[in-house]
């Protein structure tokens, strides 16, 4: 199985983990474009976070989900931690699915 700890060669552009980050987003269209903004300005921020984006689910499950690729957990932990708290009436449901590379 794989591990939760940074398996690439230090420098290294490869990705080892993908992070899917599912919502339901019943706020404001302006609400949605802040928290895209600070996800975004956050992942820029921390080291070992290699891409983020955001893509409409065409699923009846979630509205949308953000992957975004890292090096680690340590990573995605580390952005997660830095925004802010989750305004539970705009966003309802998220559910967070953590694929590691084996």
């Amino acid at each position: 199985m794989g591990s939760f700890t940074n398996t690439s060669k230090t420098g290294s552009d490869e990705v080892n983990m993908i992070v899917v980050w599912y919502l339901d987003w019943f706020g404001t269209k302006e609400g949605f474009e802040k928290l895209s903004a600070d996800w975004k300005k956050v992942c820029k921020e921390v080291p070992g976070i290699k891409s983020t984006k955001l893509y409409q689910s065409h699923q009846a499950r979630y509205h949308y989900a953000w992957i975004t690729e890292c090096d680690s957990y340590d990573s995605i932990s580390k952005a997660s931690v830095k925004m802010p708290e989750r305004d539970r009436k705009s966003l309802t449901h998220q559910v967070t699915e953590i694929f590691s590379e084996i």
